[in-house]
């Protein structure tokens, strides 16, 4: 990980998690990990417990407080759009596997998991530098207090 202002720290450790999941989710049955379980049924039952118990607040998260950051930098602002978009489709592909999930799992598993590995590696390689280059030191100490509340 990138030496990152500690401002973004808890949401960029949060995206180490994210990341592991979404690869796996990505190899599907073919994951040489002797602690994921290559039956897509209970790769659905984690996805939902990990969308409730770390996605859910890591966007929230991240739409209160780090993508704020970026609302005055304009080369901030279609980035941060389309990483809220991402929310939400990640969020709907999550919903559909809770309420009607499909006879093979499999193929949506494997899009969610390549929708969060490009949604967290924008965050890293872009969002995160360009917040670091251009938001003043006195609100990203804001910002740290307010982010470090939710970690808490």
């Amino acid at each position: 990980m990138a030496k990152r202002h500690p401002a973004l720290v808890p949401v960029a450790r949060d995206h180490h998690d994210g990341l592991l999941l979404a690869i796996r989710l990505q190899q599907g049955d073919r994951a040489e990990l002797k602690l994921w379980s290559h039956d897509p049924v209970l790769q659905t039952e984690y996805v939902l417990a990990f969308y409730d118990q770390h996605l859910t607040r890591h966007f929230t998260v991240e739409e209160e407080q780090v993508f704020a950051l970026g609302r005055d930098i304009r080369d901030a602002v279609a980035l941060i759009d389309h990483l809220t978009d991402q929310h939400r489709q990640i969020a709907s592909i999550v919903n559909g596997l809770r309420s009607d999930p499909p006879a093979d799992r499999r193929p949506v598993l494997q899009s969610l998991g390549r929708l969060l590995e490009e949604h967290i590696r924008l965050e890293d390689r872009k969002l995160f530098p360009l917040l670091e280059a251009q938001v003043p030191p006195a609100e990203l100490q804001t910002a740290q207090a307010a982010i470090e509340r939710y970690y808490a």
